[in-house]
Parts: structure tokens; C-alpha cells; sequence
């Protein structure tokens, strides 16, 4: 049902920008101009304005001040929908993409479409829920995902992939994770956990947020044991809602998919090793074409 909407939404927006953009608009543009009759006729009664040279330049700033309120429409549509501009500031992509780099991203496939194994997401970060990261999907919902001698394995097999990724799982060792996926149950066994730099156990972390619900925005995750299904071991979800029923003793039941996602600079990347999964709701779009600079223009994969 969703992906219809999305449908109708995106065939609407879609229709518009063809037929302004590309096809004959002279209806869009008579109506406007009438429009500007009417509020300069309003304009020149209210404050008795008969000079026809004021008159003209009141037109023209109308005129200036529709064309930037369009243009402004249009790149709000476009960029919102369609195409984001995102530039990334670190090197945990690096050499697929380089410090200060800009891009434009996709923002329709995961609309009608899953993610697939190998593409670059642009995401909001589950830790601070503010910035925007980039990194390469490398497990999907219902996988299990290792780390293990600098190779990613998933389901039990070895990836083909020619770069190597460390074993810097802070959170469970060598341990192997399953991707939660929708309709998993998740709970939280043990855990240690850390605010402003001093580590606190489950039960006293628990004991605090009782006393002040507000500690859950700072509080994270130093190593904790989470369980899928009563018995499989998985990685953090730190979306805060969840983390705060976990944290508390209840079982959550995950509404979401969820994706394990690293940097290709495996040595400067903070990624699911460190903070686990990222949920669907997050994902924004996916990394598509470099434009800046224009040296290294083209297609990223």
C-alpha cells in the first residue's frame, strides 16, 4: 500500500515538473500574470499609486520575486524527491570517495525498491541523530554477518570484496550477528554502558533513567550482549525509543529491516562494527553521481 502512494505521489510530482519544465506553459504563465494585475491593481488603489513608471518597477520586482519563489518551489521538489546534494567530510570512504567530494544521491529507488548488497547509502546516524553518513551496505535483513582475518562473511561464506575490513567490534568480539529484520524479537541480556566517560552496569544505568529519563540521549553502549529470538546473538540498535525499552527489561518487537553497513577505509570508518544497524526509516537515498570536483565527475560505485 505504501509503495503505491508512493506512486501516485511521485507519478504527480513527476507530471508536474515534465509539463512546467519541458512542455508549453503558457496557461501556468497567463494565470500568473493576471495574478500580478490583481496585486498591482490592489497595490496602486490602497496607496493611490498613479505614476506609471512606479507602477512598472512594482511589476518587475513581482516578476523577479515570482521567478525566485518558482525556482525555489522547483529546487525544493527536486531535491527533496528526487536528487540530494550531499558532500562527505572524513575519509571513511576513501579511495571510493575522498575528503570534501560532492555528490548527488538517489532518492526514489529505495522507494519502490530494497537496497541491495554493495551500494553506497546516505543515511542518518543512529548515535547523535543528526548527521548524515555514508557507507557501503555489506548485510542484508535476516543475514549473519562476521567479521573474521580482515574477510566479511555472511551466512557462513566468505565475500569475494578487494579491500579488507578489521575486526574492531567493540561491542561482542568475534562474535557472529544476525541483521535484525522486521518481525525479529530483540532484548538486551547485560551490558555495560557509558555517560560523560564513567561506565555504569545494566542495572544501575537502569536505576538512573528512572531518576532522570533525559541520561538516554547521552548515554552509550561500551559492550552489551543483545539477543534476537531469545537465543541469537545480534549487534545494538541505538535508535533511542528502543534502546530505552531494552534498557529497561522489555522485550521489543522490531517493526523495521535493518542494514550492516561499513566504510571501505576500514581503519577510519565509524560503522556497524561500533554502533550496529542501520533501520530502514533512516536510509535517505543512495550515492550516485560524484559532481565535485569536476575532474573525478562520474558515476561512484
Amino acid at each position: 500500500m505504501t509503495k503505491i502512494l508512493y506512486g501516485i505521489l511521485y507519478l504527480f510530482l513527476t507530471g508536474f515538473l515534465v509539463f512546467y519544465l519541458f512542455f508549453d506553459n503558457n496557461f501556468i504563465n497567463l494565470k500568473l500574470e493576471k495574478f500580478r494585475e490583481f496585486l498591482i491593481s490592489k497595490i496602486s488603489v490602497k496607496y493611490n499609486i498613479k505614476d506609471k513608471s512606479r507602477l512598472k518597477i512594482i511589476s518587475g520586482i513581482l516578476d523577479w520575486t515570482q521567478t525566485i519563489i518558482i525556482a525555489l518551489v522547483l529546487v525544493f521538489i527536486i531535491q527533496y524527491f528526487y536528487l540530494g546534494n550531499y558532500t562527505v567530510p572524513t575519509s571513511s570512504m576513501y579511495p571510493t570517495i575522498k575528503p570534501g567530494e560532492r555528490f548527488f544521491a538517489d532518492k526514489v529507488s529505495y522507494k519502490f525498491r530494497e537496497p541491495e548488497r554493495g551500494e553506497i547509502l546516505v543515511f542518518k546516524e543512529p548515535l547523535f541523530d543528526k548527521e548524515r553518513y555514508t557507507k557501503r551496505l555489506i548485510a542484508l535483513p535476516g543475514e549473519y554477518v562476521q567479521i573474521k582475518d580482515e574477510s566479511v562473511y555472511i551466512n557462513g561464506v566468505k565475500m569475494d570484496i578487494d579491500r579488507s575490513y578489521f575486526n574492531r567490534n567493540t561491542l561482542q568480539g568475534d562474535n557472529v550477528w544476525k541483521v535484525p529484520e522486521k518481525g525479529d524479537r530483540i532484548k538486551l541480556v547485560d551490558g555495560i554502558f557509558r555517560i560523560d566517560g564513567r561506565l555504569y552496569p545494566l542495572e544501575l544505568i537502569r536505576e538512573r533513567l528512572k531518576e532522570n529519563p533525559d541520561l538516554l540521549k547521552n548515554i552509550y553502549i561500551a559492550g552489551a550482549e543483545f539477543v534476537l529470538n531469545d537465543s541469537i546473538d545480534t549487534g545494538p540498535i541505538y535508535d533511542r525509543g528502543i534502546l530505552s525499552e531494552l534498557i529497561n527489561g522489555n522485550e521489543v518487537v522490531l517493526d523495521k529491516d535493518y542494514y550492516y553497513v561499513l566504510g571501505d577505509n576500514s581503519g577510519n570508518s565509524l560503522d556497524s562494527r561500533y554502533w550496529g544497524f542501520v533501520s530502514e526509516k533512516r536510509i535517505m537515498g543512495r550515492m550516485m553521481f560524484r559532481f565535485w570536483p569536476i575532474k573525478n565527475i562520474g558515476v561512484v560505485r
